[in-house]
């Protein structure tokens, strides 16, 4: 399941609603496909206001979670040789993150920000 901020808009073209198509939108955030010059990209994508969710091949493929407005520095990180948004389909990343754990490390870190934020 996409963070609670997601939002689904009607298609829009002709062909995306002949199909069914919606558009997932989590508000200011977006997956990145990010691969580091040398070693992990951790850094670079903590620098921007990222997270890394999991690895792809090898350390210096990644996907990550960071705000939408992050893909220019992230695309222009010099320890970055590629930073690029990605989409997945919805059902697909629902279960994508299920099996690397994500969707509960999510609901850990909200329900940890709710007790510090309550008297």
């Amino acid at each position: 399941m996409m963070p609670a901020a997601e939002k689904v808009l009607p298609a829009s073209s002709e062909t995306a609603r002949a199909f069914g198509a919606e558009i997932s939108l989590v508000e200011g955030q977006a997956l990145f496909y990010v691969v580091a010059r040398t070693g992990t990209p951790d850094t670079a994508v903590r620098s921007a206001g990222g997270e890394i969710v999991t690895r792809l091949h090898s350390a210096p493929h990644a996907l990550a979670f960071a705000p939408l407005s992050a893909h220019l520095q992230l695309r222009n990180h010099p320890d970055l040789a590629l930073a690029g948004p990605v989409t997945i389909d919805p059902k697909r990343f629902e279960r994508f993150t299920t099996l690397i754990g994500m969707k509960e490390r999510q609901e850990t870190k909200t329900s940890t920000q709710q007790r510090q934020e309550s008297p």
